[in-house]
């Protein structure tokens, strides 16, 4: 538990992680691990999630709730919470966003997901709920749930942390936590900037000896852009006045400098698109090259008069997937649903959304471009698989990021919000055909409480 920027969802999956730790990303956990992620920012997520998650795990997908409607009557809660008791293997279900605290409330009420005497439903060792949340206040939750603050890591961890990702030949231990405390000592900064730093080496060449001093003067030279002081702190005292979001901004900037650096321009772009979307996760195939090159201009450059062939190709798209993810500002994984297929899905760290719309805020043209492209993306894929019962389990995987743009709804153009009405709707009507009632309804209240509807 914690405030925004500290790190809460890289940590939690750090902890449960199950995947190889030679090749260390959290997201990417190995396929078919039993690891479950459900958005908790709104009710109509939480209960798609759940019921999904519900459906994933019981065999067939074929239960039903005697009326040969698949759940359309229990409560997504028990759904899952019978299907996890009832799952072969050990599994982790990490609900991330937890920050309303009416949400939380009814978590740990008698028949929510956190409800009391959960433990004993379960076998020792067998299963575990993560929640990640803002309300890091102990009074917040009840007794029987472990709350545990997310803080800045001490000097001399933080600086463990980074020559663990960058290797001794980095520079020396003292640089590598005055580095540290530089970035306010949490680890998802840490960890970029690590990444940043063993990513601007060549294969040919190892790491700069001096590399953790040539990254604080390309934060020097990023706070002088921005007329900033750029806040230096003793190792004892890693990131006292240093705001988190504000740290984790400069550090994603010179990740973004980065792969501009190495002709890859358009990685900025594609994350600034993703922005828009919820931390949840959403399927690659979301991201068709040819509708990026339509609804992002310039993305690949100016077209010709005349030249209507897509310049944005899927290779074009791979390499600036790749370099996100080398740099640490997107992840990819593949779950259960998708174990023959490497990195299908992609996620965004909810902290790393935040700075980047952070940035657009500057420029509320540019600002709007991105967010009609997202609302267009998750349109498309609603028309499309509307048209075709076998892709219903589109519905759940598109909630959340529908919500996530329902919440920049009073700040849209009208055509964009006309447009995320049809979608809402349409993902809508889906959830209620494969008897997803509770969130169908859900959803369509919140379009009409952000007058919408």
């Amino acid at each position: 538990m914690g405030p925004a920027g500290t790190g809460k969802t890289f940590l939690a999956l750090d902890r449960t992680n199950t995947g190889s730790r030679s090749y260390f990303d959290p997201y990417h956990w190995n396929e078919g691990s039993d690891v479950h992620f459900v958005d908790g920012h709104d009710e109509a997520s939480l209960a798609a999630g759940l019921t999904d998650l519900a459906r994933r795990l019981t065999v067939g997908g074929a239960a039903t709730d005697g009326d040969n409607r698949p759940y359309g009557r229990s409560a997504p809660e028990d759904l899952a919470l019978s299907a996890l008791v009832h799952s072969p293997k050990s599994w982790v279900l990490l609900v991330d966003g937890l920050d309303d605290p009416r949400m939380a409330a009814r978590a740990w009420s008698p028949a929510g997901l956190l409800r009391p005497n959960l433990r004993q439903a379960f076998r020792d060792g067998f299963g575990q709920i993560v929640v990640t949340s803002r309300l890091a206040d102990r009074e917040a939750w009840p007794p029987w749930i472990t709350v545990t603050p997310v803080d800045p890591l001490p000097a001399a961890s933080a600086g463990e942390q980074l020559r663990h990702r960058c290797g001794a030949a980095a520079g020396t231990a003292p640089e590598a936590e005055h580095l540290a405390a530089r970035l306010g000592g949490h680890p998802l900064a840490l960890r970029m900037a690590g990444n940043h730093i063993r990513v601007s080496s060549t294969p040919k060449a190892a790491v700069n000896a001096c590399a953790y001093r040539d990254y604080e003067a390309l934060l020097d030279a990023d706070a002088a852009r921005r007329g900033d002081s750029g806040t230096s702190t003793s190792c004892g005292a890693p990131g006292a006045g240093t705001p988190r979001l504000e740290t984790l901004a400069a550090v994603c900037e010179l990740a973004l400098d980065l792969a501009d650096r190495r002709g890859i321009p358009e990685a900025r772009q594609i994350l600034r698109l993703l922005s828009w979307f919820s931390a949840a996760s959403f399927p690659s195939e979301l991201l068709i090259p040819e509708e990026l090159d339509r609804l992002v201009p310039g993305l690949s450059g100016d077209h010709p008069d005349g030249d209507l062939a897509p310049w944005f190709t899927g290779g074009e798209l791979h390499v600036a997937v790749r370099m996100l993810r080398g740099l640490g500002l997107l992840h990819t994984f593949g779950p259960d649903r998708a174990i023959d297929k490497q990195d299908r899905y992609l996620a965004v760290d909810p902290a790393v959304a935040q700075v980047q719309r952070d940035a657009l805020a500057a420029d509320p043209g540019q600002a709007a471009v991105f967010r009609a492209a997202a609302v267009e993306l998750l349109h498309r894929q609603a028309v499309s698989a509307g048209s075709d019962p076998s892709q219903a389990w589109w519905w759940p995987v598109l909630l959340p990021h529908v919500q996530a743009l329902v919440r920049h709804l009073p700040t849209m153009d009208r055509a964009s919000a006309e447009r995320l009405r049809d979608t809402a709707g349409r993902v809508a009507d889906g959830l209620r055909r494969d008897g997803q009632d509770a969130a169908a309804a859900l959803l369509r209240s919140s379009i009409e409480g952000m007058g919408a509807g």
